[in-house]
């Protein structure tokens, strides 16, 4: 009989396989001048260096945790995943799904880009407004 020590284990071996085994997305600010209110971000597959990354959704958290940009392929999949992207503008082929409230300087946020490959990008605002 399997215990339920023994079924949990399996399950925490499970998810660190199949999350363990995703591609890594490489998520970086446009450039080293980016400024409020609309900051560009990059996404690079390192795997895939000359293709587009694959990704499907895309969420900015604050510090807390809480969403405050969420945007979502339509139709789901792929197909509209972009290399690079400004905040607040839902590329073509992403619909909105939580509207982008304004960054603020001396808050940290956190990108994350997630599809077959994931990414994700912690940065800061400084108080002149600039992304670091």
């Amino acid at each position: 009989m399997i215990t339920r020590r023994a079924l949990l284990a399996l399950w925490l071996a499970s998810v660190l396989v199949t999350t363990g085994c995703q591609p890594r997305l490489e998520v970086s600010l446009a450039s080293s001048d980016e400024l409020l209110p609309q900051p560009r971000f990059e996404v690079r597959d390192p795997y895939r260096p000359a293709e587009r990354p694959l990704y499907n959704t895309i969420k900015v958290l604050d510090a807390s945790g809480r969403v405050i940009w969420h945007l979502r392929a339509e139709p789901f999949g792929e197909q509209a995943s972009v290399a690079g992207f400004t905040y607040g503008e839902a590329p073509r082929g992403f619909s909105v799904v939580v509207a982008p409230d304004r960054l603020e300087p001396g808050r940290e946020y956190t990108l994350r880009v997630i599809g077959k490959a994931y990414g994700s990008l912690r940065f800061r605002v400084d108080a002149g407004g600039r992304l670091q």
